[in-house]
Formats: C-alpha cells, structure tokens, sequence
C-alpha cells in the first residue's frame, strides 16, 4: 500500500516539477520581452519565490483546518488556469502575479508531498525513497526541457504556456486517484498541533537548515547569472532551455544512487558530495562562453540540487522527532525556496553592479561555507546524545561514589 502511495505522490511532483523546471530558465527571458533589467528580473524571481515560502510555510496551517485531500487537489486545480494565463500577459506585473500564484500553489503541492513521504518510508530505506521522490524533479526536467525551447521557438509563448498547463493537470488529477488514508483525508486536531508545536527540532537540525540555505543560495544565483551570461552572449531560447535537459539527465543518473548510498555509507558524505560539485559548477561559470561549458556547469550544480531535493530530507527525517515531521519538514522546504529569494533578488544587483564573476565567486564562497558547517553535524545525532547522557551519568556516579568514600573515611 505504501509503494501504491509514494508512486501518486511521484506524479504529483512531476507536474509539479515540470512547470518550474521548464519556465525557470526561460523566465529572465520573457520577463527582457517587457524591458526587465536584471536587477528587475532578478527581483521578479525573487518574488515568485517569496511565493512558494508563503506556500511551504502556510501548508501546515492550512492542514490542520481542512481535508488533506481537498487541499492537495484544490491547490493543483487553480494552478492550471494560472499557468494558461502567463501566455496572455500584457505587462510584466501580470507576469509576476501569475508566476507567484503558480509557485505559491506550487509550495503547497510540494511540501504535503515531502511530509507524506516522510511518514510512509520505512527508516531502513529513507533516503531510497525520498531519491525516488527526487526523481519527478530530473524526469520532469528533461522532459521539460525538451518540449518548453521547441514550443516557444515554434508557437511562441502563448502557445507554450498553454500546452503545459496540462502537465500541470497531472498534479490534482493524481491527488485525486491517490488511495485514501486516515492521515491523507484528515486535518491535524488543534490539541495534538499544540502539542507537537512544543517539541524541540535540536541544534543540528537547524544547523541543516543553515546548510540547506548557503547551498541552495548559491545554486539558484548560479542558476539566474547562467541564463543572463546566455542571453548576453546571445544564446536562443531552446540554447538556455537546453541546459534543462543535460541536468535532467545528471540528476537521473545520480539522484537514485547518491539517496540510497545515502542509506549504506552515511548522509554526511554525499551531502559534501553534492555541495563541492556545486562549488564547481559556480567555478566553471567564471569562465564559460561556450555551450558545453554552461551544460557541464547546469550538470554540476544540479548534483548539488540532487542532494538537496533527497539526501537533506532523508538526513532531517534522521534528525527529528517522529512527531515534529510536519513541522520541521515544512522549515526545510521552506528554507530552500528563502534561499531562492535571497539568491534571485541579490543576483540580479551583483551583475549590474559588478558582473558575472563576482556573482559566481560568491556562490563558490557560500558552497565552501555550506561544506564547512556539514562536516560539523553530527552523523548519529540521536545515539551521539544518548552516549553523550550515558558518559555524563557515569561521571554523576563516579562523583557521588567518591564524595560517599570520602565522608566514610572522615567519618
């Protein structure tokens, strides 16, 4: 049943995934056909993602006054007529209202999808099933990538936006097959929120969140710089969208393999992994000009993203207690599209104002933080502490044990 479970809650990431990994390399681009700078373009994405915190953040909220299930399928319904809707925009902050609704309902989809999936994977194999989730975002991706460039190169956007407002329909049509269950179809009760709302997440938990943030934010403004160095060096629409396609590719043939790995020989290690290919691929930007070098840096970055998208969530899942799940899941989908804002909005100034370069040596120095602040987690925080109490309750004993011989002696 869980298997039948965790395949609905794929497609729903994969409709998901298909609308942002297809629109965001080609959004700077649309939002040059309204005359954004990219200090406005950079700001655009930077609301956008504002906009899918708002949705990671308000998921929790909402699940504890409503259906599970009419929440999931309410918020994948009004996407569609959204994303339809971007093709028939006439100014740019229509575009920006449009795409933070899509990204707001977006959040929603995700973040129901990450804690479900948390509830139903048996601990033994976490991080092979958060990988499997991960793997509607490379499907997606490539698949994206090889329609969104051609539509627009054929049609034109209008056209494109709304042929792919159908695979946006994946996601509440799957919600709406998805097998009923206690935990699926129920809000949470205001006594057992009040409750887990008082359990602690623990230092190394929000020591992830940090990690998760310095990596993510280098990997969305190495993202936005790579599609403004294209368009500078006057790249086309289907150039720029197919870097989609060779990070699709990257992320299939390693997200499955580094989330299970993950399983057998420690989170910590691949999530280092994944961070230093991040670190890389920010490097190669430096100095790219040709098409392979911005696939070879998509495909490198998005190691890194692979590892965000199932190691980080499998490694948080270790970390927090059964009953803080909702709550601290819900933080780590969060911090990752706050990293998205601060990434957009801050990409866009640094390349005004300094250039690429500058932009990417900073997103080097925050992977390289990022790796710093991972090697200092704990592996085992659970049994670390209980070790950590079990010495600490020796010595108690030890102390006390002395202070009786010595009292005897005197007496």
């Amino acid at each position: 049943m869980k298997n039948k479970q965790l395949l609905y809650l794929f497609f729903c990431n994969f409709g998901i995934f298909f609308i942002g990994t297809g629109l965001l390399p080609i959004l700077p681009l649309y939002a040059a056909k309204f005359g954004a700078s990219a200090t406005e373009t950079g700001l655009y994405l930077g609301v956008t993602y504002f906009a899918i915190a708002g949705g990671t953040t308000l998921t929790g909220w909402l699940a504890e006054r409503m259906p599970r299930r009419r929440l999931f399928i309410g918020a994948g319904a009004l996407g569609i007529p959204a994303v339809a809707l971007l093709g028939q925009a006439t100014a740019l902050w229509q575009v920006i209202v449009l795409t933070a609704i899509v990204w707001f309902l977006g959040g929603i989809g995700l973040t129901l999808s990450s804690i479900f999936t948390g509830l139903y994977s048996d601990k033994k194999v976490r991080g092979k099933s958060f990988g499997l989730m991960y793997l509607a975002f490379p499907a997606a991706m490539l698949l994206s990538g090889l329609v969104v460039g051609w539509l627009i190169e054929w049609q034109g956007y209008a056209v494109m936006f709304a042929v792919i407002s159908l695979a946006w329909a994946i996601y509440p049509f799957a919600a709406y097959l998805r097998p009923e269950d206690e935990a699926f179809a129920q809000p949470t009760s205001s006594i057992r929120a009040t409750a887990t709302s008082q359990i602690p997440l623990g230092k190394a938990f929000y020591g992830l969140l940090l990690v998760t943030f310095l990596l993510e934010s280098a990997i969305y403004g190495s993202r936005l710089g790579m599609s403004l160095s294209m368009k500078t060096l006057e790249f086309s629409a289907s150039a720029v969208s197919s870097t989609s396609i060779v990070s699709g590719g990257i992320a299939i043939l390693f997200g499955l393999v580094i989330s299970t790995w993950s399983d057998r020989f420690g989170r910590k290690l691949f999530l280092a992994l994944g961070i230093l290919g991040a670190a890389g691929g920010a490097m190669l930007l430096t100095v790219a000009t040709q098409l392979w070098q911005f696939w070879l840096a998509t495909a490198l970055l998005y190691v890194g993203n692979t590892v965000n998208g199932s190691v980080i969530p499998a490694f948080g899942t270790d970390l927090l207690d059964a009953n803080a799940l909702s709550r601290g899941l819900s933080k780590l989908s969060a911090m990752t599209w706050i990293a998205g804002i601060v990434g957009f909005t801050v990409t866009g100034y640094v390349v005004d104002a300094w250039g690429a370069s500058a932009l990417y040596t900073i997103a080097v120095a925050f992977a390289l933080l990022a790796v710093t602040i991972s090697g200092l987690l704990p592996t085992e925080p659970r049994k670390a502490k209980r070790v950590f109490e079990s010495i600490s309750t020796r010595f108690t004993t030890i102390a006390r044990q002395r202070r009786w011989r010595q009292a005897v002696r005197r007496a």
